[in-house]
């Protein structure tokens, strides 16, 4: 009843020992870091919130990076420099679009979390969950799906009936709430709709979703309620528990 008496909980405070499984630090091949400084310094600036294991995640969208596939990202990451602090592994950011079926073509080429989690997303400006076939059809080959920040997709708006959420996760696929959703960066919206699918227990995973310094910098300011914390605690152990090996 008197929840908003109670002390409110510093993001960062949850952050020992991080996992993250979402993040842009590979650098010069999408919208994150520009080049190995960038990367250097947001890697030192994670390190310091918690942050000690990181999968690299750049965004594969046809027509918009150069980075359109997964043998041009494993050929930068073997000329990614490693820090001791934060242990980096290379995945990817599968975007829903006409071409992902492409991918799903050649399933040993493809760049996943912990031997079979394919991570994927959708447009801001989605209004509804597509590409269920496609999804569907990368299931059956043994991997499987994490939808990336569904709170910040315009289906997820419409979250009090549910309906497109449940289309995703009645199929087994997981969620992936970003951090910075929680503090309102994306606006007040966002963080109403993530605060509800926490609560209401629909997240499977937790990323930061790193793109630059203005990230750790937010989330180090950041603070949530108790509830809100504990509900982002088993996010938090099933990075480290399910996606690592």
């Amino acid at each position: 009843m008197f929840d908003f008496l109670k002390k409110k909980i510093y993001l960062g405070d949850l952050l020992d020992d991080f996992h993250d499984i979402h993040c842009h630090l590979l650098w010069g091949v999408d919208d994150g870091a520009p080049n190995q400084e960038a990367t250097d310094k947001l890697s030192e600036e994670l390190h310091a919130l918690g942050f000690s294991h990181a999968y690299l995640t750049p965004h594969i969208i046809y027509g918009l990076y150069n980075n359109q596939n997964e043998e041009s990202l494993r050929r930068r990451f073997a000329e990614f420099v490693h820090n001791d602090k934060v242990e980096f592994r290379l995945a990817a950011e599968y975007f829903l679009d006409e071409q992902f079926g492409s991918h799903l073509q050649h399933p040993e080429q493809l760049l996943t979390m912990g031997g079979d989690w394919l991570l994927v997303e959708y447009g801001v400006q989605a209004t509804r969950a597509t590409h269920l076939d496609q999804l569907f059809e990368a299931s059956l080959g043994g991997f499987n799906i994490i939808i990336a920040h569904p709170e910040r997709y315009s289906f997820a708006f419409e979250a009090r009936n549910m309906h497109e959420i449940e289309r995703l996760t009645s199929k087994g696929h997981a969620l992936q709430l970003n951090l910075l959703s929680l503090t309102g960066h994306h606006g007040a919206r966002v963080r109403r709709i993530a605060e509800e699918l926490l609560l209401g227990g629909h997240y499977t995973f937790v990323g930061s979703d790193t793109h630059s310094h203005i990230y750790p910098h937010t989330i180090g300011e950041a603070t949530i309620s108790p509830k809100v914390a504990d509900a982002l605690k088993p996010l938090i152990e099933n990075n480290k528990k399910v996606l690592w090996k």
